[in-house]
């Protein structure tokens, strides 16, 4: 049905997009940009709620026609996108190209979301280096519209004969929907982020905007422009102030519910019709379809200053304009099957290519697209690890982990303990190679994201659990059976005050059980992942305006190091090691930087130190 068209939702419209998008180029005044995604929902609600039950009301409600309607709306210009970015990828960053496939097909049939959530661990790609990361927002708006015309088709009776009690149960949904957003963010807020059903209550909000326009447009003319104005401001309070931790909670449902009740009112004001406002309001779908992957783009090439970013912004307002007149304006209602054909073509070629050996079509870079997409579900990570068997996953419950590896054999050799977080897990197998060749036993203790202490800081919880009780319980019931500890950490991340505090603790309470400890020094942090890192300086010669400041800041921190610890201090960068090629030698993928360690020379090194230090612990303890 055509509907009316709507100047104050075509304004939210425009303001969400900007809000995005200057958010996603790190505008410091839009801090809270995200907001415009929450913007998005309520207004999907509302226009989706209105048209099934405007049909209801007409009894001509077609579920079918519904659907095929969505299709052409909104498949045409994403599977555009979709593709138009693969041959960037394809020509420009081949090292990201399977991870690209990856979302591609995930996008390309709207379960983005699903996908990105359960690829979204310590060891999965940087949000910022996934080219189809903004597609999980269409993905749950998507889903919304495949479940909401079935839901309210149930209660459709109910409606028709008492709105009272259809507007309960529309209440009592968008209820639970809300309250399981709050359950799920107590144990996983990426579930509560991703997830469609916990962010239904959003869309469901704006539905509600519908089912209570009538007593809105009841309020006095003279209240309406006050409550709209108060609502903008608030909104744009959100998105000048508010910083991107643990959303959506209790506190987004503030400008989701102004922002349903701007639409609810529907009060007109002059300034929703100006044309250039009107003009972002209607390319405001291809404007966030193009700028994430821009932005991409410009963050792979060093390209992050104001300068270059006001140069991506205006690109991706032309991209967006040719998509809006050339893609999204024509008439594709008599082309659902070939839209839906389309999609899924293009699924079944990107899944195919994704689950195919890149060095059969990516020439002389396919092992470093194979290396940068497959590392965390290889043997090599899971040897270099031993993830998900000795390595702790600490988005994991700490509760479930199989804790039998800690077991000491008594079978009278010597006890080495590996502990740290991730950076000591990418010594594993280097260590285990040193232990099994001189008759020791190797025990590791690893964990993502978090120092190795008592009651240590961090996002992720299982991690904490696990290090108090290896601190709480198992080292002083073991502590006789150690001969040496070897800890290393990604120092870096923690200020100095902070750091000071990590590294007394370890010397104060392993000098307090008498065991022998050894520091492996800060390792080398990358601006974006090795392979690509190692691509872009042979291929572009580019210089990434922060990355001295992260090679200088590991020298400080090796230097500081250095001087607090002495000979319990390893630093393996000070050795003359030659720029390692990912082809040819071990890497480690750590967060958002794949890297290499394990080489001979190392070895060589964490072997030397340790046998000089594994005999001179107290012989009181033996």
């Amino acid at each position: 049905m055509a509907l009316k068209f709507r100047y104050d939702i075509s304004f939210l419209r425009a303001l969400s997009v900007l809000a995005v998008v200057f958010y996603h180029f790190n505008f410091s005044f839009f801090k809270g940009g995200f907001v415009g995604v929450d913007i998005f929902f309520v207004i999907s609600g509302y226009l989706m709620t209105k048209i099934i039950l405007s049909g209801f009301d007409k009894n001509n409600f077609d579920v079918l026609e519904f659907y095929k309607k969505r299709v052409v709306r909104i498949f045409p210009a994403l599977l555009t996108m979709i593709l138009i970015f693969g041959f960037v990828v394809y020509a420009l960053i081949p090292t990201q190209f399977i991870l690209y496939l990856n979302s591609a097909f995930s996008s390309s049939l709207f379960f983005s979301n699903i996908y990105y959530f359960l690829n979204n661990g310590y060891f999965d790609q940087s949000s910022h280096s996934n080219f189809l990361l903004h597609t999980w927002s269409l993905s749950v708006e998507w889903q919304f519209y495949m479940i909401l015309p079935l839901m309210l088709l149930i209660f459709k009776k109910t409606y028709r004969n008492s709105r009272e009690n259809f507007n309960l149960i529309f209440i009592a949904i968008t209820g639970f929907s809300f309250i399981s957003m709050l359950v799920h963010n107590f144990y996983s807020s990426t579930f509560s982020f991703f997830i469609f059903y916990t962010r239904a209550w959003e869309m469901m909000l704006g539905g509600m905007s519908f089912l209570y326009e009538k007593e809105l447009q009841k309020i006095s003319q003279k209240t309406k422009p006050i409550i709209i104005g108060t609502c903008f401001l608030v909104i744009v309070y959100f998105i000048i102030k508010t910083e991107d931790t643990n959303w959506p909670s209790v506190i987004t449902l503030i400008p989701v519910v102004c922002t349903a009740l701007i639409i609810g009112i529907n009060q007109e004001f002059k300034i929703y019709k100006n044309r250039i406002i009107k003009y972002l309001g209607d390319i405001s779908y291809s404007l966030y379809l193009y700028h994430w992957p821009l932005f991409v783009i410009s963050f792979f090439f060093g390209l992050e200053r104001l300068r270059y970013s006001i140069i991506f912004i205006i690109l991706s307002v032309i991209l967006s304009v040719l998509s809006y007149h050339f893609v999204e304006k024509r008439d594709y209602s008599r082309k659902v099957k070939q839209v839906l054909l389309g999609s899924a073509i293009l699924f079944g070629i990107c899944f195919f290519l994704s689950k195919t050996d890149a060095n059969l079509y990516l020439k002389n870079t396919g092992i470093f697209a194979n290396i940068t997409a497959n590392y965390k579900n290889s043997n090599t990570a899971k040897k270099q690890y031993n993830l998900e068997s000795r390595h702790f996953n600490g988005s994991r419950n700490f509760v479930d982990f199989d804790k039998n590896f800690l077991n000491i054999p008594n079978n009278h050799k010597k006890n080495i303990v590996l502990l740290g977080d991730s950076h000591a897990g990418m010594f594993a197998q280097t260590i285990n190679n040193i232990t099994t060749e001189n008759n020791y036993n190797l025990i590791q203790i690893t964990a993502d994201g978090t120092y190795p202490m008592k009651d240590s800081e961090g996002i992720l919880k299982g991690s904490i659990d696990y290090f108090n009780y290896i601190f709480k319980s198992y080292l002083p019931d073991n502590y006789k059976k150690i001969d040496l500890v070897v800890i290393t950490s990604n120092y870096a991340a923690y200020p100095k005050e902070k750091l000071d505090q990590k590294i007394k603790f370890s010397k104060d309470y392993f000098s307090k059980y008498k065991v022998p400890v050894l520091f492996i020094g800060q390792t080398k942090v990358y601006p974006i992942d090795f392979p690509t890192y190692y691509y872009f300086k042979k291929k572009y010669n580019v210089n990434y305006p922060y990355e001295e400041s992260l090679f200088d800041n590991t020298a400080k921190i090796n230097s500081y190091l250095k001087e607090n610890l002495g000979s319990r201090y390893i630093n393996l960068l000070d050795l003359n090691v030659k720029q390692l090629s990912p082809e040819n030698y071990p890497y480690l993928y750590d967060k958002n930087h794949l890297t290499y360690y394990g080489t001979e020379q190392y070895r060589q090194v964490i072997e030397k130190v340790m046998k000089k230090n594994i005999n001179i612990k107290n012989t009181t303890n033996d």
